[in-house]
């Protein structure tokens, strides 16, 4: 039907065409006699001086900015059998060839030995990089180092870099504000030096996944795929940034784009250049977001702060006096307002160095000093040394009910066995909770275990026993803001709720 529709239609505008042309009875207007546009701008110069200054702007940070964004492709080569038909008898006898399997990203050329900046998952798994510079030029690199936590990686173009390489002029994101002019400049879609601009929508956003560091900036000037690892930069020509991912539900670019600060991928870019790997600081501790429940249940009037659910034995902040139950709220002279605060700022610590830190503990702040240690694989096998099986929402052992909806029993041998709980874990397993619940306690699941309980304005209370939960939760009154510490797969955390009467 809608070629059937289609075609007439066509036909039509071509005959009218062909019509028009070759009507020639009508007289024609001498050469240069018609006035074709306004003779006045709508707008002149003078009229708003702001207006040419602001048009060049972006005029001047392209024709500066360009030549030192580059295009990474890298060559990934993948085995596999050789194509062929399907139903073909002799598929089955088919070789083994190899596939070259290219990508395109982008990336900044930061110094005249011809090291570059780019995303680590540019240049994932690749065998071969190339680089292709705006005016032409290309050159082979070969990576220097990647940090998968911070999706930042370093190239070198092989050999003796030329000398007339364009560097970016790497700016100071710490000076950042949202509302600020930017560009982001980058390889969309294979379209080469490609520059869009927008505002910094954001600062110290964090997206997807909690175990890298982040920091993002937001913006809405146009990222793509391709974009990725090229600049974000100011209106002085400064890179403040590198374009990293986007937030879209289809791949296409709606709005929200994000770069890793200037800052924190230089900090990285520097160790890998120098040191070969990432040195990160580390204080030995889990943390947990405060939520109004916890605020409120620890008698806080803020939810600035990380709640500490875990100490680890022997690390840093454990020999510093930190204990379970701790809120941070400085640490090194900054303030934590979250827990991505608190990580990229004991990131960005030297190891070794003596820093103050201030907690809220038991209604007063405490100042404490922590010696911070490095970040490496020995100690986060250190803090992983138990874990239990995980569980499921299916009950498989009877419990004694209390009055919480939260039903109990004690660890024996059987539930030990069943669970894989060591035998310095003790506390009351948790075997059913009741249905309906809107709070934190619709999170708990058969087999958490309870080791400690505790009432706003009181001192917590070890739980040993299902026995002592339940005579625990017959103290409370309606209104009481309780907390319960929960040991989860060998991982501590603290539930709260508020205490109703059923």
């Amino acid at each position: 039907m809608k070629k059937t529709a289609f075609y007439p239609a066509m036909i039509l505008i071509l005959t009218a065409g062909i019509y028009a042309i070759s009507s020639g009875n009508t007289p024609r207007p001498a050469p240069g006699s018609v006035t074709i546009g306004a003779k006045v701008r709508p707008v002149k110069d003078e009229d708003i001086p702001e207006i040419k200054n602001f048009n060049q702007i972006f005029v001047r940070v392209a024709s500066s900015v360009i030549p030192s964004v580059v295009a990474v492709i890298p060559t990934r080569v993948d085995s596999g059998p050789t194509p062929g038909n399907e139903g073909d008898l002799t598929s089955q006898d088919k070789k083994e060839k190899k596939h070259r399997v290219q990508a395109l990203g982008s990336g900044v050329i930061v110094s005249p030995e011809g090291y570059i900046l780019t995303n680590d998952h540019v240049i994932s798994g690749a065998q071969e990089i190339d680089i292709h510079l705006s005016d032409g030029r290309i050159f082979k690199a070969a990576p220097i180092g990647s940090d998968s936590l911070s999706d930042v990686a370093v190239l070198k173009i092989k050999g003796t870099a030329p000398k007339n390489l364009p560097v970016a002029y790497l700016g100071n994101s710490d000076s950042l504000h949202p509302g600020d002019w930017v560009a982001a400049i980058g390889n969309p879609f294979s379209l080469l030096s490609t520059i869009t601009q927008g505002i910094i929508s954001a600062l110290q956003r964090e997206v997807s996944d909690v175990t890298m560091y982040q920091n993002f900036i937001q913006t809405d000037a146009a990222i793509n795929p391709g974009n990725s690892g090229g600049a974000l930069v100011n209106v002085y020509g400064e890179v403040i940034g590198i374009n990293t991912l986007i937030y879209s539900q289809d791949g296409s670019f709606i709005g929200i784009g994000f770069a890793i600060p200037i800052n924190m991928a230089k900090k990285v870019l520097v160790d890998l250049i120098y040191k070969g790997r990432v040195i990160r600081g580390w204080i030995g501790l889990s943390i947990q977001e405060l939520t109004n429940e916890i605020s409120q249940a620890l008698g806080m009037q803020s939810v600035n702060g990380v709640l500490v659910s875990d100490v680890y034995s022997g690390q840093p902040a454990e020999k510093a006096g930190l204990k379970r139950g701790d809120v941070i709220l400085y640490i090194n002279n900054q303030q934590v307002k979250t827990g991505n605060d608190l990580r990229n700022i004991v990131a960005s610590i030297q190891p070794g160095t003596e820093v103050p830190v201030i907690v809220f503990r038991g209604g007063k702040k405490i100042k404490l000093m922590l010696k911070v240690t490095e970040r490496t694989p020995q100690a986060l096998e250190q803090t992983n040394s138990y874990h239990s099986e995980s569980l499921s929402k299916e009950s498989k052992f009877d419990g004694i009910d209390t009055r919480s909806g939260i039903s109990v029993t004690d660890l024996n041998v059987e539930i030990r066995q069943t669970y894989n709980i060591a035998p310095d874990i003790q506390g009351a397993m948790v075997t059913n909770i009741k249905s309906g619940f809107s709070d934190a306690r619709a999170t708990l699941l058969p087999g958490d275990i309870i080791i400690e309980a505790s009432v706003q304005g009181k001192k917590p209370r070890k739980i040993t026993t299902g026995a002592q939960f339940h005579q625990f939760v017959a103290t409370l009154k309606n209104g009481d803001l309780v907390m319960l510490l929960i040991n989860r797969t060998g991982n501590t955390f603290y539930i709260p709720f508020e205490f109703k009467n059923p």
